[in-house]
């Protein structure tokens, strides 16, 4: 029993700590939230620079996000980001 519980708080925080990240992420401009959605579902596996650095490249690329201001998109998301890790 207590091993369940352990496993259910666990979760818990995990679970709360990507919804401060969802609501974080609500508040964004429209191109920090897609770089956001990008990354969103990578976080915890890979380095979160490394990370938004592919992932706002790939969204210039594709005409999502301005060259001129995809570091200052990339950095909002990254605040809300790193709620999620």
């Amino acid at each position: 029993m207590a091993a369940g519980l352990f496993i259910a708080f666990g979760t818990g925080t995990a679970l709360a700590d990507q919804a401060s990240a969802d609501a974080c992420a609500g508040s964004l401009n429209t191109e920090a939230k897609a770089i956001y959605a990008a990354a969103i579902g990578s976080v915890g596996s890979t380095d979160l620079k490394s990370l938004l650095t592919e992932k706002t490249k790939g969204l210039v690329m594709a005409g999502t996000v301005s060259r001129s201001t995809a570091k200052e998109s990339a950095m909002a998301a990254a605040n809300c980001l790193e709620m999620a890790q």
